[in-house]
């Protein structure tokens, strides 16, 4: 089984640039129907990342506008992994960062991202199959 995050980084990536505005992010998330996108600059480096939770965040306070660059309310310190990265130390990480989305980065390359839903689907899938293949063994005997 190759690892969950080969396997992710192979998908396309929606990503945004940092001088967009907040209005633009949230129209992208929501006809993509994804919780956050990974913020580049004009040379498509990785140098953030805009969640609905920091959208949301801004809309309750009394400066925002919808025209602000997501410059000025993305996550800058960015948690990433590699593609070596296994489901279960991303699950860890999510739980310790509490965080849902983790970007793929090689080489200071963006790949891809994975979220939680993917992490929680691959570690269920595994129980599965060890599960088909406990009973397997056990009916043989």
């Amino acid at each position: 089984m190759e690892r969950l995050v080969k396997t992710l980084a192979k998908r396309d990536c929606i990503t945004i640039n940092q001088k967009d505005s907040i209005q633009k992010s949230s129209s992208v998330m929501s006809e993509k129907n994804i919780g956050c996108l990974p913020v580049v600059d004009n040379n498509g480096q990785l140098v953030g990342i805009i969640s609905e939770r920091d959208i949301a965040r801004k809309t309750s306070k009394s400066d925002f506008s919808p025209n602000i660059e997501i410059e000025n309310i993305m996550t800058k310190n960015v948690v990433t992994c590699d593609s070596n990265a296994s489901a279960f130390d991303l699950l860890e990480v999510m739980s310790d960062k509490k965080i849902r989305h983790i970007p793929i980065v090689d080489n200071n390359k963006l790949l891809g991202i994975i979220s939680i839903g993917d992490v929680v689907n691959r570690i269920i899938d595994r129980y599965k199959e060890e599960n088909k293949n406990l009973k397997d063994y056990i009916n043989t005997y």
